[in-house]
């Protein structure tokens, strides 16, 4: 997979992670991964460059801080997790 498709796109009106309030777990603030649609990803504000063609089928994993904010939309589950984690957010996965 090309280094563009892994990034995680967010736009300019996004919450910086770090002022973000939310439940917590054991001293932990809490996160949550799910997998979503194109469509879907589109709805909560993705913007896909020019240059990256993505399949309509392509499945893709949104991090949500635990209010419901999106914090960053990516194309694997790994790249989510990491994201939580060096915010400081304890990851879940949503099914």
């Amino acid at each position: 997979m090309r280094k563009e498709e892994q990034e995680v796109f967010e736009d300019d009106e996004s919450p910086e992670i770090e002022d973000l309030d939310g439940p917590v777990f054991e001293g932990a603030r809490l996160a949550y991964i799910k997998a979503i649609g194109l469509d879907e990803a589109k709805a909560m504000g993705l913007v896909v460059p020019s240059e990256i063609r993505l399949p309509e089928n392509v499945k893709l994993y949104a991090l949500h801080a635990a209010d419901g904010t999106t914090l960053g939309i990516t194309d694997n589950w790994a790249s989510a997790y990491s994201a939580a984690v060096q915010n400081n957010f304890v990851p879940l996965s949503v099914h």
